[in-house]
């Protein structure tokens, strides 16, 4: 396991690397907030045919394919991390990643509903207009908020042609905001196209993150220099 000081070195940078074997090296407590997006699992249902009609459904199956063991995944991030987590998952995975936080934090069931959600198969289906993350706090982390509803909204905003599931930088930053300070360390284990990463760095904390796919981890880190230039 690495020492605080080697940890330093690990942080500003995307690893193209397995989340867990990354964190297993991270000294106990030593994030304060992960926020993440991981394989939903869920490409995999019959569905009639309707994510044939998808155009980018060979990079939607990739990225939704699970690379890892979610029992040791929790494990490992309840490990490395003090303070708060986000993790958008699955409808089937909903209750698993709750009850596991249950046990000794506070949870909540968060909802991105996406004030423009994409237009494909409109006339057969219902649009798939939300998303679900399980928020989870321990006991001292950081909540610089009040009163604040479980159901976030915010426009689709990014081109998905990058990642097939990439999230909006203005909600992950609201999510950083709430919970955490200045120079705080945000992880993501899970960082597909980098969109943690950008808002962590426009946000002034510290992060570092892990992806497995060399494709996306490259795309991160082109979009992240594209960011630190226009920050500087």
């Amino acid at each position: 396991m690495l020492n605080n000081i080697e940890m330093r070195n690990k942080m500003g940078i995307i690893h193209n690397c397995d989340c867990i074997t990354f964190m297993k090296q991270v000294p106990d407590n030593y994030f304060d907030l992960v926020l993440t997006d991981i394989p939903y699992e869920e490409c995999n249902i019959k569905n009639n045919g309707i994510w044939n009609k998808n155009t980018n459904i060979g990079d939607m199956y990739k990225a939704d394919n699970n690379t890892f063991n979610l029992d040791i995944f929790l494990k490992e991030i309840n490990r490395v991390c003090k303070g708060s987590f986000y993790i958008f998952c699955g409808i089937e995975q909903i209750s698993k990643i709750r009850n596991y936080f249950n046990l000794k934090n506070t949870t909540r069931l968060i909802i991105w509903e996406k004030t423009n959600p994409m237009p494909i198969n409109g006339q057969y289906v219902f649009l798939s207009g939300i998303e679900t993350c399980i928020w989870a706090k321990k006991s001292r982390a950081t909540f610089n908020d009040s009163c604040r509803n479980t159901v976030f909204r915010f426009p689709l905003g990014q081109d998905t042609t990058m990642h097939p599931t990439t999230k909006p930088i203005k909600l992950f930053e609201e999510f950083i905001k709430i919970s955490t300070n200045k120079n705080d360390k945000v992880f993501d284990p899970c960082c597909g196209s980098g969109t943690t990463a950008i808002a962590s760095q426009s946000l002034g904390r510290n992060w570092c993150g892990c992806e497995i796919d060399e494709k996306y981890c490259n795309i991160a880190r082109k979009r992240l220099e594209k960011v630190q230039g226009s920050l500087f």
